[in-house]
């Protein structure tokens, strides 16, 4: 009988596990963790940005399996999505769960993770946007495996219903990792299943960080700041903010000036997503809307957040107010309150580069230097005008057109 090495030192005997592989050696299968564990980390913060809520990923069990015993772990109603490493001929497997997807999905379409069906048939643009959100795994997987000196990586088709159709034969030792998923508290998970055959052949560049010398401290750090520096951040210019009842917001028509509640020699607000970063003076660069830097100094605040507001429940409390249909109380309009700013415009990113922002950069905006500032209520746009500055020296915006579809 085959003994262990710890069998060995306490006098017991204890079998072997021959159906658990180590064809994957302690040095690699150290690289290969730290790199996914960077890659949760980058993907998690990307993720964040993209389905505006709380991501967070972590890498949970990693070990050596046989192909068929890996495969044998996954969900019955995982999604299978293929992945080249290199242009080798043999395949790696990403394996999601379906819910993952689903809350993925439902965040993308303006609503929670905690509102995701179990399991829907997924029309045309839902496939686009799970496209767009496996584009995203593999592109942060591949990056995080570049930074150990690996192969960049592809994905294949996407695959409900089957395995992908990697064949891949069943004693073929695989590394098997499980990450843990967290989308606005709701979990699932992940896995990730990289046989021998797509990742011996470039083990020790991965060993060696790809130029025979081996990593040193800091690098997966390195890596880890380097993909979150190339993250894209949506920066928004807020011209001013206040909280309205559903009521007031009903009464605004073209022609009317709303008082946004800011002084005009402040400037402006420049929000990443919705943490303030500084302040700016707005004014055009070209043909383009854009703001000159003033200050960065400001501690960060976080802009209110209220439920989201749809196109069809503003219509219909527009159609209350107009007695269109039975009419609420007032009591009930005016208790409701909505936040209500105005933007100047928006623009993307890279995360280093808005971190970087400091008085005297001009910012150009995505918008052009003649179009209306836009009024939004919980996120919706639902006006447009031109920006004035009220005889109190507050910022406000003449309405031109209240947005209907």
């Amino acid at each position: 009988m085959a003994v262990s090495e710890s069998a060995e030192q306490t006098g017991e005997a204890r079998p072997l596990d021959f159906s658990r592989p180590t064809r994957f050696n302690p040095e690699l299968t150290h690289r290969l963790s730290g790199g996914l564990t960077a890659f949760c980390e980058v993907l998690s913060a990307r993720l964040a940005t993209e389905l505006h809520t709380e991501v967070q990923l972590s890498v949970g069990e990693a070990a050596q399996h046989t192909w068929a015993a890996a495969n044998a772990q996954l969900p019955a109603d995982s999604v299978s999505v293929p992945l080249t490493l290199g242009g080798s001929e043999h395949h790696a497997l990403l394996s999601l769960e379906r819910s993952l997807l689903m809350q993925g999905l439902e965040c993308l379409l303006g609503g929670s993770a905690a509102q995701a069906p179990a399991d829907r048939q997924l029309s045309d643009i839902d496939w686009a946007l799970a496209e767009g959100l496996l584009d995203a795994i593999a592109a942060e997987l591949s990056m995080a495996i570049g930074d150990l000196g690996g192969p960049q990586i592809a994905r294949g088709a996407a695959d409900v219903e089957g395995d992908g159709e990697v064949v891949t034969p069943p004693s073929e030792p695989t590394f098997t990792v499980a990450v843990q998923s967290s989308v606005d508290g709701q979990s699932s998970s992940m896995s990730l299943l990289l046989p021998w055959l797509a990742v011996g052949p470039f083990a020790e560049q991965i060993v060696t960080g790809g130029d025979g010398a081996k990593s040193g401290p800091g690098e997966g750090s390195a890596a880890l700041r380097r993909g979150l520096a190339s993250a894209q951040v949506l920066l928004r210019t807020e011209v001013g903010s206040l909280e309205m009842p559903i009521a007031g917001l009903l009464e605004l028509a073209p022609g009317a000036v709303l008082a946004l509640g800011e002084n005009a020699q402040e400037g402006v607000r420049l929000f990443a997503e919705d943490i303030s970063i500084g302040r700016g003076r707005p004014g055009a660069s070209g043909r383009r809307r854009a703001i000159k830097i003033e200050s960065t100094g400001e501690p960060p605040t976080h802009a209110d957040t209220y439920a989201s507001l749809g196109r069809a429940e503003l219509q219909r409390a527009r159609a209350h107010a107009e007695g269109e249909t039975e009419l609420p109380s007032q009591s009930v309009l005016r208790s409701i309150f909505v936040r209500v700013w105005a933007e100047l415009g928006r623009t993307h990113l890279p995360l280093g580069q808005a971190l970087a922002l400091s008085a005297g950069a001009v910012l150009e905006l995505d918008q052009g230097a003649q179009e209306p500032v836009e009024l939004f209520a919980n996120g919706l746009c639902f006006a447009n005008g031109s920006l004035v500055v009220t005889p109190e020296g507050e910022w406000g915006v003449l309405i031109a057109e209240l947005i209907e579809e």
